[in-house]
């Protein structure tokens, strides 16, 4: 009897054993004796996985939801009736068709208060200059697409017009995402072919 029960004990650790060092064994093994191409796919997905986010809190966005997919950014300028100073700095250098094409870009786009805060000398300087006008409007729109989640995890990006403009966490405003001079008070406005950020003070 008690040979019997002792060769069970044996048998379930034994068991116990397989079923904890099996997984290990196999891995190990595999590791080994896998081919090539079974090895190289096993390593991609290790490198491809997406890691845990942790700044969902911005309310990060997976391709384009089917809201947004019939507006372009242009179409989110004239329908917002916060942004009309940069709209009409967009008409003014002609960039509505670009912002209505399949390209992405994501802009940065100081509301109306901001445009409202700059001297009346330099409205009027970029009222009469165009080309002042049309640089001004190309630091603030960055080809690709950039939702607030990335935009935390870079040091800085390049504007339209080539200059290269320091983003991502503000080190003086904790949870804010800057740009430039310049705070993002709201993000990810989607559309078709962007994203909108708005800022508070317009980047000169």
């Amino acid at each position: 009897m008690t040979d019997t029960i002792n060769r069970n004990h044996r048998l379930v650790v034994i068991l116990g054993l397989t079923m904890a060092l099996g997984p290990l064994t196999a891995l190990s093994f595999g590791t080994k004796y896998a081919d090539e191409e079974t090895w190289a796919r096993a390593q991609a997905g290790l490198q491809n996985a997406k890691p845990q986010d942790k700044l969902g809190m911005y309310g990060d966005i997976e391709g384009v939801p089917s809201y947004a997919s019939s507006k372009t950014l242009a179409d989110v300028l004239a329908g917002s009736g916060v942004f009309d100073e940069f709209e009409n700095a967009i008409k003014a250098i002609d960039k509505t068709e670009m912002l209505s094409g399949s390209s992405a870009y994501t802009l940065f786009v100081p509301s109306d208060d901001a445009f409202a805060a700059l001297s009346e000398e330099q409205r009027a300087a970029l009222r009469d200059d165009p080309e002042a006008l049309a640089a001004l409007i190309s630091k603030h729109i960055v080809p690709g697409r950039y939702s607030a989640t990335d935009l935390m995890q870079m040091r800085e990006a390049r504007t339209l017009d080539g200059s290269s403009m320091p983003v991502g966490p503000n080190a003086s405003v904790d949870g804010h995402i800057g740009f430039g001079g310049s705070d993002v008070i709201k993000s990810n406005i989607v559309a078709s072919n962007g994203i909108v950020h708005v800022i508070d003070r317009v980047n000169l």
